[in-house]
Order: C-alpha cells, then structure tokens, then sequence
C-alpha cells in the first residue's frame, strides 16, 4: 500500500495512524486495524505465517526449558520463569518466525512493509516490558518503596504509557532512519487494541491478581499472535 508523502509538520507519537486520506477505507474495522492490513490473506498463507511463528515460538521456549530445568518437555515448556531475557527472546522468536514465512509465502505484499511491521511488532512487545522491567528493578534496591503496592502500579502504568509511544518512535527511526515517508503514528486507540502486547510487563510486576490468573501461561500464545500478525500484515 503505497502511502504518499506530504510535507505537513509532524505531529506528536498520539496522532494520526497513517496520513493517507483513504485511512478509514482501510482499516474498516479494528480487527483489520489490529492486525494492519488492507485485506485478509488466504486461508493456507494465514495456516503457514500461523504454524511457521509458533514455531519460533516453541525453539526459544524450548532452549529456556532445556537451560532452567535441564530438560524439555511439554511440562517444562509452560512453566518457565518468564524475566526480560526470555520475553525477548521468545518474542524475537515468534516475530522471526512469522516474518520470514510470510516474505515467503504472501506474495501481494510489500516485503518491506512487512518487514517494517515485524519490526514495530518487537518493538511494542518488548519496549514497555524493559521500561516496566528497569523501574521494577530500581524498586528492589528501595526500601522504603519495595513492597508499595501503589508505588509498584505507577512504575507498571508509568511504563505502559510511555513504552508504547516510544516503542512506534523507535520503529519509524529503524525502519525509515533518513526519514523519507512520514511516520507511523500510534493513536490512543491503537495502543488499546494492541495492549495485550505488553502483557509481559504485568507479569513482570508480580501482582497477586496477576499470579492467580497464571497470565505467563498465556504469553507463548501472545508472543505467537504477535509474530502471525507481522507476518500476515499487509
């Protein structure tokens, strides 16, 4: 989708998506807008970005397992103690994964706009998760501040709320680092719709509610969605 460049004074990170004028046309709906495309792609494109992302999905859970447990097993694969590192790399794993099946095997699309929206994809799940991560951590070593709740909560929110417009603002200086096409942008709603990205910072925050709905069982699946939805954008 070719997107035209105009010479209006950027605005701030929440602003506009995109600039071009058909922009409604385009995302007719959110779960087109979630998964930024202009159209759904075949059913044995999706099958194929779907299998190949929880694939590199499953090879980095598989060398946390084998690394924290001394062996690998379906058991072992989901209950991994889930810290920055392994967020990272199982969401590189699952971007990764679904990207280059999808350069393959989507021939409609761009490659690199689709290359471009693997790399906003990593950059959104794991942005806030290192802002909420390094907060978090400065915590430990405060005692007066250590076990606030509320305190806990700001550093979580704090992070979401910056981490998602500085995970775009990283993403548009990567993929367009002289600047030629304006910048993706990321409206409040878009980082409504795209927050389970972050989910890993509320697992890193160790809240009860958190623990009791075991969230870090669900995050293979997230990383694997996040990975489907780079590999199928279009």
């Amino acid at each position: 989708m070719a997107i035209t460049v105009d010479n209006k004074p950027k605005q701030g990170v929440f602003s506009s998506f995109q600039k071009a004028a058909n922009t409604k046309k385009v995302y007719s709906n959110w779960i087109d807008r979630r998964y930024h495309r202009v159209e759904k792609p075949d059913n044995k494109t999706a099958s194929i970005i779907a299998a190949s992302s929880a694939i590199g999905t499953l090879i980095p859970m598989a060398i946390f397992a084998k690394k924290q447990f001394g062996k690998i097993s379906l058991k072992n694969l989901f209950k991994i103690d889930y810290e920055v590192p392994q967020m990272l790399g199982v969401s590189a794993g699952s971007i990764l994964g679904g990207v280059a099946s999808g350069l393959v095997v989507d021939k409609k699309t761009s490659k690199k706009r689709k290359i471009n929206e693997g790399v906003f994809q990593f950059m959104n799940a794991t942005v806030p998760t290192l802002l909420v991560g390094g907060a978090l951590k400065l915590l430990e070593d405060n005692t007066k501040y250590h076990n606030s709740k509320p305190v806990r909560i700001a550093a979580v929110v704090t992070g979401l709320i910056a981490g998602m417009p500085l995970a775009a603002f990283l993403s548009n200086i990567i993929n367009d680092p002289k600047d030629k096409e304006p910048d993706r942008k990321l409206t409040l709603k878009d980082s409504i719709i795209n927050m389970d990205d972050a989910i890993g910072a509320l697992v890193l925050a160790d809240f009860p509610l958190v623990k009791h709905l075991h969230l870090e069982k669900a995050m293979p699946a997230i990383f694997a969605w996040c990975g489907y939805r780079a590999g199928q954008s279009n």
